[in-house]
């Protein structure tokens, strides 16, 4: 009993999220820790952070408390309503904390320690200065104790670091302006402080650079909001679009501009970049929507999302000004680090060679990913993706393109941290982010009818990958393995779809038998899911149209049976094509 109790206990909602909790912000203060551990003059003996009007209120301050006690502090905050209503934000703000690398001083006051409690409460080697209820009530004596307890919390110190700016507001580290701090003006008084100016006897030191190094990484608690808020989002953006185009019509979407199409993707990323305060002017990733020969590699270099063309359309942007039979489009979070690139086409069915040569891209894309999960080699990857390529494109019966295509595939892989700045993979940190992989056809020749270029395809995965190192030890030597997973951040977006522009010329299934109605397919491959659209009887088939993925014909002479249940559902048993299995 006493053990069913225990898990019980354990296994509760309260206890599991505390647990949470507290491992995660035991995991952030370890990363803080590590830049304690590396030596040298260059290294502080601790960090201190203090909130509120003691530290007047700096951004740095409120950025390291963000990060090690999230959901308390900052825009995000879990359920804290009923506490500014208890005491005011004054009260919550009442913190100090002096990190060591191996261990922690912590002062509070009894109002928020309760909510400080789930966070702190597994910190190794944890000083908690704090009063009770009954002492806290006495202000004087509160402020008294509060001086006190930041004097024996720095008095083993020397070198002190301080995180001064915050990400996206930096400022210019003066010594003079913490001094300014009432904290560190309360340590000079006579009796109860130290005696003497601060900036005196410590040497203070900006940790700020360090210190985003660290938020960038991803941990538990950042990859929640990857899923629960980013990924979400971002995914609302290509539904817009997909919706934007539903409501094109089939002569309509003739007359649509690369500007028009990516108004979605463009105003999300905008919008988001004035919001974010970045400051870094690092390389980044850009949305953009290109049409047909007008996605060569010299567009794509050149193109600028705050300058869309509204010239180019449709109906003039395929080979020799005919109609365009496909576009590439790309998605980027504004302020994270997913991004996604498709290819989409243009018709009223499936686009051979060109369509053949997206799905070898994708193909490319996805083995790269899952060779450099296991090795961590960007070229053994960019190896494995580009044979992929190759093999795909055998196995569509164009190898007589093989040559050609081979000199215009381009792989590569992306590391991208959590403002949305591209990093190196040789980079320490690049370990921590998510990356993207994405293969790029370029300036594709229309070998088939001479037709001078189609433009690029392009296709692009966020992706996370983690392995662990296993070692098994022999009598001679040892054998290092990986355990390795990747995730596919992107995959419930739509990979393959066309778009249509005229109504498709049924005459071939002879005469209509029924009006177009609402219907879901579904086929008995694991592989695919359920798709909605509408379906047609013929005299001598069907026909199902679907929105993004065209006219899909379906003769008679490939239908065994159909067997109907009332009221609506049927079920159709195609011959099986040669290397082909049955639906």
């Amino acid at each position: 009993h006493e053990l069913s109790d225990y898990w019980t206990t354990c296994l509760s909602p309260d206890y599991f999220c505390c647990f949470i909790f507290s491992f995660s912000s035991c995991c952030r203060l370890r990363q803080v820790q590590s830049l304690l551990c590396e030596g040298g003059t260059a290294t502080p003996d601790g960090i201190l952070c203090s909130l509120g009007i003691d530290s007047r209120y700096n951004e740095g301050c409120t950025e390291l408390a963000k990060y090690l006690f999230y959901g308390l502090y900052g825009r995000n905050q879990l359920n804290l309503e009923h506490v500014l209503e208890e005491f005011p934000e004054e009260m919550l703000d009442d913190v100090i904390l002096l990190i060591k690398a191996e261990c922690v001083h912590l002062y509070c006051n009894p109002m928020n320690y309760s909510y400080l409690l789930p966070y702190v409460s597994h910190w190794r080697n944890l000083h908690l200065y704090c009063m009770t209820e009954a002492e806290y009530e006495d202000e004087e004596a509160a402020e008294e104790f509060k001086i006190s307890s930041f004097v024996t919390m720095v008095q083993d110190c020397y070198r002190i670091g301080v995180p001064n700016s915050s990400q996206g507001h930096i400022q210019r580290f003066d010594m003079f302006m913490v001094e300014k701090w009432p904290l560190i003006q309360a340590f000079a008084l006579e009796g109860i402080g130290g005696g003497s100016f601060f900036t005196l006897k410590y040497k203070l030191m900006d940790m700020s650079e360090k210190l985003w190094q660290v938020y960038n990484r991803l941990d538990p608690v950042s990859l929640d909001t990857v899923f629960t808020e980013d990924l979400v989002n971002f995914e609302k953006q290509w539904s817009g679009f997909f919706s934007s185009m539903d409501l094109e019509s089939h002569l309509s979407i003739l007359e649509l501009s690369e500007a028009q199409a990516g108004e979605t993707f463009r105003t999300y990323y905008s919008h988001g970049l004035i919001s974010s305060n970045i400051t870094d002017k690092s390389k980044s990733q850009q949305p953009f929507v290109l049409f047909g020969k007008h996605s060569s590699s010299e567009d794509m270099e050149s193109y600028s999302f705050n300058f869309p063309s509204e010239s180019h359309q449709v109906r003039s942007t395929g080979p020799r000004g005919s109609t365009a039979r496909h576009m590439i489009l790309q998605c980027v979070a504004p302020k994270g680090p997913l991004s996604c690139s498709r290819t989409y086409f243009f018709g009223s069915t499936h686009t051979p060679y060109l369509g053949e040569i997206y799905s070898a891209a994708v193909q490319g894309v996805l083995s790269g990913i899952k060779c450099y999960s296991c090795t961590t080699s960007a070229t053994k990857a960019k190896d494995v993706a580009e044979n992929t390529f190759l093999l795909a494109l055998d196995s569509m019966n164009l190898s007589q393109y093989r040559s050609s295509l081979r000199s215009k595939c381009e792989f590569n892989i992306q590391a991208v941290n959590k403002e949305g700045r591209i990093i190196p993979l040789t980079d320490e940190d690049s370990r921590y982010v998510i990356k993207t992989a994405s293969m790029t056809v370029h300036d594709i020749p229309d070998l088939q009818w001479d037709g001078g270029d189609l433009g690029s395809v392009v296709f692009s995965e966020s992706f996370l990958e983690s392995s662990i190192n296993i070692q098994q030890k022999g009598t001679l030597s040892s054998f290092v393995y990986p355990l390795c997973k990747n995730t596919f951040l992107c995959t419930s977006l739509i990979t393959y779809s066309v778009f249509l522009q005229q109504k498709e010329d049924s005459t071939c299934l002879g005469s209509a038998l029924t009006v177009a109605d609402a219907a879901y397919v579904f086929s008995s491959s694991q592989l695919s899911t359920h798709e909605e659209g509408k379906i047609i009887f013929f005299s001598e088939g069907l026909l199902f149209i679907h929105s993004q993925y065209g006219s899909i014909t379906l003769s008679k002479d490939h239908i065994s049976n159909i067997k109907f249940y009332d009221p609506v559902i049927f079920i159709v048993t195609v011959h099986q094509w040669p290397n082909a299995e049955a639906a």
